[in-house]
């Protein structure tokens, strides 16, 4: 019999089986849908033995009054698993099914409860010729989940061609046979000998389980093979086996190129170390080499993926447990497309605590920038703007009060230039840029004279040079001020500590002191040692016995001209007082006047 004949004897069969012009819509539709499962299931037995499209989809006993268990696919709405209430209780199998390829077919028993609500029925709906019976068999093979003596009727069963040790380890290999089965199915379970991907969707709870409806046929990809469904992908490779993606994971996939981008996973959909996501690897092989991608999906942040050295660098720093928390793009170019990154955030308690980046660097290498300084970078323009990428990870300052990480301009956009963002709780996140960075360290950055950055570098406030504030910290308390002042004529110096104070409550640059000449000096005298530092119209001196001393004007050239320090007035004891046409101060040895 040729294929047009098989065809034609379908068509003529067609019309017998869906009854006459009396149906109402309902059961034609019911009917119309038993008759297209079995035309797609057992579409020769059907066209040349003599058998209803009902016995042809559900085979024999399918009655009630056969007495066999319902298929769990028939009261799941198409799904091949165990329903709320239940719990796999043993099995048996059919040797030589046509429907596991001449392999057995296994049944598994989805036993109720002790304790659920239940009552023994059959099936009546007429969609469908599975109308066997539903808790009323109180009976258990027993294989499975031994740890649970306590059970109730067999609600369901389910089936699969894959050995039920291997289908849920909680059954033992123990085996019971019932080959009158054999031609036992239903509508919704695959028809004759399936491919391993449709047997293994299946073995997932088929078109009612959580991957859904199958989309299209089988399609090839890479060495292997995928299937499309409804809320996700099932994959095959030889060296991996078959594995799902889905939900959210498969939807950015999907919607960001799809597994021709991204690859083939390699393992199914597990959930993530902090249990509030998903994740999978896929792999994709491309002009002779593989890669992996990780895809990661949070409820709180969305989706994202990395691969390369960036996913390296993130793996070794403690993945979604690290400091950069879950990938929320896939890996992109930079603006100025000399390097690569992809972004990230970090979830606490269930709200974004902060967002940072992972960016691979045209420097050859790969850093992580996150918090307080990853936010001051972006506002900077990140690698494209004066701060350029980053040439270090963010690091714990010494002692633990801060962090610091280091940047570098590209050499595209200029002269290199080097930088760094400091950051406390106390003075916030704050840049050091180029030559400032330089003087910075050589006082010794933030552990040194000036302690951390407590602003960015801008003008003086008579706009002639630059200036940036410092501030020491001990704690989480700002204790005394810093700056670094970078005058075209002057000079670049520091100014700290107590003399720090003292000149900023003088009015820095613009009151009597005027701006730093020098940095601070250090000399001793009989009684002890000081620090000096000069400026343009004075100088502060700070010791023991007078902190941040300042004194300008005559009475300083007085002063010296009397030997300073270490002449008989010794140190100052504290800052001149101008009273009128006269300047009065107090050292050592005694009191000094001089006009104002």
């Amino acid at each position: 019999m040729t294929a047009t004949d098989t065809a034609l004897r379908l068509v003529r069969r067609a019309g017998s089986a869906l009854g006459g012009a009396r149906m109402t819509r309902r059961s034609l539709l019911g009917r119309t849908a038993v008759l297209g499962s079995a035309l797609a299931i057992n579409p020769v037995d059907f066209a040349v033995r003599p058998a209803s499209a009902y016995s042809s989809v559900c085979g024999e006993a399918a009655s009630c009054g056969d007495g066999y268990s319902v298929f769990c696919c028939t009261i799941n709405n198409g799904g091949n698993f165990c329903p709320d209430g239940t719990f796999l209780g043993g099995w048996w199998k059919a040797d030589n099914s046509g429907f596991c390829c001449g392999g057995p077919r296994y049944y598994l028993d989805c036993n109720a409860i002790c304790g659920t609500e239940y009552s023994c029925h059959c099936g009546d709906d007429p969609g469908t010729c599975d109308h066997r019976r539903s808790n009323c068999a109180d009976f258990r093979y027993g294989q499975c989940h031994l740890e649970i003596d306590c059970y109730g009727p067999v609600t369901c069963r389910l089936v699969t061609c894959t050995p039920p040790w291997a289908f849920d380890p909680s059954c033992t290999t123990t085996s019971a046979s019932d080959d009158d089965t054999r031609t036992h199915t239903a509508p919704c379970l695959p028809g004759d000998c399936p491919s391993p991907l449709v047997l293994h969707w299946y073995d997932l709870g088929g078109p009612g389980g959580f991957l859904g409806g199958q989309v299209g046929s089988e399609r090839p990809i890479q060495d292997g093979s995928w299937l499309e469904l409804a809320n996700g992908g099932l994959f095959a490779l030889p060296a991996s086996g078959i594995h799902y993606l889905h939900g959210p994971l498969w939807s950015h996939v999907e919607q960001h190129g799809g597994p021709g981008r991204f690859g083939v996973p390699i393992q199914d959909d597990a959930i993530t170390a902090d249990g509030s996501g998903m994740w999978n690897q896929l792999l994709k092989h491309h002009h002779g080499a593989t890669s992996i991608t990780a895809v990661y999906w949070s409820p709180v942040v969305g989706a994202g993926s990395v691969s390369g050295s960036i996913r390296d660098w993130w793996i070794a720093s403690g993945d979604e447990a690290g400091p950069m928390g879950y990938p929320t793009s896939d890996v992109v170019t930079t603006k100025d497309g000399a390097g690569e990154l992809v972004r990230f955030s970090k979830v606490d308690g269930g709200a974004v605590r902060h967002r940072g980046v992972v960016m691979s660097t045209p420097f050859s290498a790969t850093h992580g920038i996150y918090g307080p300084i990853y936010e001051h970078w972006k506002a900077h323009g990140r690698e494209v703007g004066p701060l350029g990428y980053p040439t270090s990870d963010v690091t714990a300052t010494p002692g633990g009060v801060g962090h610091l990480a280091t940047f570098r301009t590209h050499p595209s956009s200029g002269p290199s230039t080097s930088s760094a963002i400091c950051s406390t709780r106390a003075t916030g996140a704050w840049a050091v840029v180029g030559d400032l960075l330089d003087a910075w360290r050589a006082h010794g950055g933030p552990t040194g004279l000036l302690g951390y950055p407590a602003g960015d570098a801008g003008p003086t406030l008579d706009s002639s040079a630059t200036i940036q504030p410092f501030s020491t910290v001990v704690g989480s308390t700002r204790r005394r001020p810093g700056f670094l002042v970078d005058h075209p004529v002057m000079g670049r110096w520091a100014v700290g500590g107590s003399i720090a104070a003292t000149w900023a409550s003088l009015g820095r640059e613009v009151g009597v002191l005027g701006y730093p000449t020098a940095d601070r000096t250090s000399g001793s005298t009989p009684a002890g040692g000081y620090r000096c530092q000069q400026f343009e119209h004075g100088a502060v001196y700070s010791s023991s016995v007078g902190r941040g001393a300042a004194l300008w004007g005559p009475l300083l050239t007085a002063y010296l001209e009397g030997g300073g320090p270490a002449g008989p007035l010794g140190l100052p004891l504290g800052t001149q007082v101008v009273s009128g046409a006269g300047a009065t101060a107090t050292f050592e040895g005694g009191p000094l006047s001089a006009p104002a």
